[in-house]
């Protein structure tokens, strides 16, 4: 695992373990254009943490949008730290984007205010984040 990955995961378990707008598609979209890219590097054993923890990361990002609005929303930004460290070149940033999308998008065809509901389920979502990057951190370094 990269430094700077280990890095953004325990950034993002120490944002997730307090208390609890917009799809990372701008994100994606807005990075500078690569130089031709390298062979794409083969696939990582912890890619599949990642990638549920960037679905939570959309998730937590919508949902913070419609239970906190007055608040600034701290999952985009992980999430871009994440692309930054993880998938900095095409496919793997789509890849990630697009979980980090389904997460959001998922919530957004479910609730439309804040409620009871939405609010326990963010929490389950930052508990489930903080497990993944413990494991991560515990099985790959950091």
């Amino acid at each position: 695992m990269r430094r700077s990955t280990v890095a953004a995961i325990a950034a993002l378990g120490a944002l997730l373990v307090p208390a609890l707008p917009c799809p990372i598609e701008a994100l994606a979209a807005s990075a500078p254009a690569p130089a031709p890219a390298p062979p794409q590097a083969p696939p990582q054993p912890y890619d599949a943490q990642l990638l549920r923890l960037s679905e939570i990361l959309g998730a937590l990002s919508y949902l913070s949008s419609i239970c906190e609005p007055a608040q600034k929303d701290p999952f985009r930004s992980q999430m871009q730290a994440l692309l930054d460290a993880e998938a900095p070149v095409a496919p793997r940033r789509d890849e990630f984007a697009g979980a980090y999308n389904r997460g959001y998008r998922g919530l957004a065809a479910t609730y439309a205010r804040c409620t009871d509901n939405a609010r326990a389920l963010a929490v389950r979502f930052r508990i489930e984040g903080v497990s993944i990057t413990r494991q991560m951190r515990n099985m790959y370094g950091g």
